[in-house]
């Protein structure tokens, strides 16, 4: 390394070998004796931190360069067992804003569960003993807001592997496997009340060893007839309904493999499980020059399905979406750029939506050649009459709104009251320009009955949406004292 900074520091128009003309564009501009530099407009993050691993990086000790270590507990590992733990201690002297530290473990021969944690467990191969060399690589990648990796930037003068001996044992532990546990009947449908459910596990230890295979199934609540069986019965908590989750662990004394699955009970839970958000994607992403839409999917599920039904509803301010609350849905660009979208989920309770995992979010790049939208126009919602008569208990209601750009989505209206019904809210379009639509072109309209169910004043409201921001305008109807209020 001492020759290739000396080189780069004392010959001004010589290069490191293997860079291109494209990295030599970014080099310059930091500083080459006796070259005339032209101004660079645009810098990308990678480069600049390129470049500034190439100069600064040159000028520091091996000490300053971010480095890994591993260790193995026990390093040795014990006759008649098979495996470790592992965990890896990163030393960043010089952090750099904007990058992190990414490892990834290795080995000769047997297997590492998680190579790219912190903590994880390396397991020998079955035919293998004696020494085996485990060893940790870092590199920078650069990072996202989130702290999540983009883009490996090679740690120029400072990569760095470091390794440590594992010691496998002559005889060696193969750890048992659940490959299976049923029950009927199967989530969703429900036990029968004053029936059993039945259970059957499938377990095997390879070796039988260092202790015979010994299947345990437990329960939060209700009970299982026999926890060692490997078919057995499961009668509900009389008190207790919902989703009660049942788990089976395999062990053979020294390591253990656990399996669960659900079964459903009559009756109320005693607690609510909230929804979870598994995942969610966008196709295409980025979105090609020449569309402005993307199908977005969601997968989330609710345990227990209580107290209500999961419902799902997607935002954005940077678009609409063609159904927000289906979980695969069509959304359509409303501005250019990177535009957030998010989903939340609910079940009805209103604890759950204080959670972080209600609410998930991603970024989905829009074309650069999107126009941006247009907001609705609403100005029209009139009542005839706005006092309704003793004797009588509807009136007629009116809306008019329209779209300059129709995008990204059909404007759609939607009449709204504290009580009361409204009937015929059909949304109507204006086919050509009349006294009722002065304005054709993307102009929508209802003529709609509102009904009261109380005496007194009611607000009526209506929303104009085009999928990406919506208009509200509100009145008062005053309902007659004659009309019978409801128990």
């Amino acid at each position: 390394m001492k020759d290739g900074c000396d080189r780069f520091h004392n010959e001004p128009h010589a290069l490191p070998s293997g860079f291109s003309e494209f990295n030599r564009a970014f080099l310059l501009p930091i500083g080459y004796k006796g070259v005339r530099l032209m101004p660079v407009v645009r810098v990308s993050s990678s480069a600049t931190f390129l470049c500034a691993l190439l100069i600064v990086g040159c000028r520091s000790t091996p000490s300053d360069c971010p480095q890994a270590f591993v260790t193995a507990e026990p390093t040795t590992i014990p006759e008649g067992l098979s495996g470790t733990d592992l965990f890896v201690d990163v030393r960043i002297p010089s952090p750099v804003d904007g990058f992190v530290a990414v490892t990834e473990l290795s080995a000769i021969s047997g297997t590492i569960a998680d190579p790219f944690a912190r903590a994880t467990t390396y397991a020998c191969a079955h035919d293998v003993s004696g020494p085996v060399e485990v060893c940790v690589k870092t590199v920078y990648v650069e990072s996202d807001a989130e702290g999540d990796a983009l883009g490996e930037v090679p740690n120029v003068g400072c990569s760095e592997t470091n390794c440590t001996d594992v010691v496998c044992p002559e005889e060696k532990n193969v750890c048992p496997e659940v490959s299976s546990l049923t029950i009927d009947p199967m989530v969703p449908m429900v036990v029968p009340e004053g029936e059993k459910a039945t259970i059957t596990v499938v377990a095997d230890d390879p070796d039988d060893n260092p202790e015979a295979l010994v299947t345990t199934l437990t329960a939060r609540h209700g009970m299982i007839a026999d926890a060692r069986a490997s078919e057995t019965s499961y009668t509900c908590d009389p008190n207790v309904g919902g989703v009660i989750p049942i788990c089976v662990e395999a062990s053979d004394g020294a390591c253990t493999d656990t399996v669960c699955e659900q079964v459903r009970c009559p009756g109320e839970p005693l607690e609510n499980t909230c929804p979870i958000i598994d995942d969610m994607s966008a196709d295409p992403n980025p979105i090609p020059r020449g569309q402005d839409s993307s199908t977005v999917v969601v997968t989330a599920f609710d345990p227990d399905e209580f107290p209500e039904a999961l419902s799902i509803e997607w935002t954005s301010d940077g678009g609409g979406f063609e159904d927000p609350h289906e979980p695969e849905t069509t959304f359509s660009c409303a501005e250019p750029g990177p535009v957030d979208v998010c989903l939340e989920v609910s079940d009805g309770d209103p604890s759950c939506l204080e959670l972080p995992d209600a609410k998930r979010c991603m970024t989905i790049e829009c074309p650069s050649d999107v126009i941006r939208n247009f907001c609705p126009n609403l100005n029209v919602i009139n009542l005839n009459p706005s006092t309704i008569q003793p004797g009588s208990n509807w009136t007629t209601v009116q809306t008019r709104g329209w779209d300059t750009d129709g995008k990204p989505l059909p404007m759609v209206l939607t009449l709204t009251a504290l009580w009361g019904t409204f009937e015929d809210t059909e949304n109507m379009s204006c086919p050509e320009i009349t006294l009722e639509c002065p304005q054709s072109a993307n102009v929508v309209f209802q003529n709609a009955i509102y009904i009261c169910d109380r005496p007194g004043p009611v607000e009526l409201c209506v929303d104009a949406t085009d999928g990406a921001c919506t208009k509200t305008l509100c009145t008062d109807v005053v309902c007659p004292d004659d009309v019978p209020t409801p128990p």
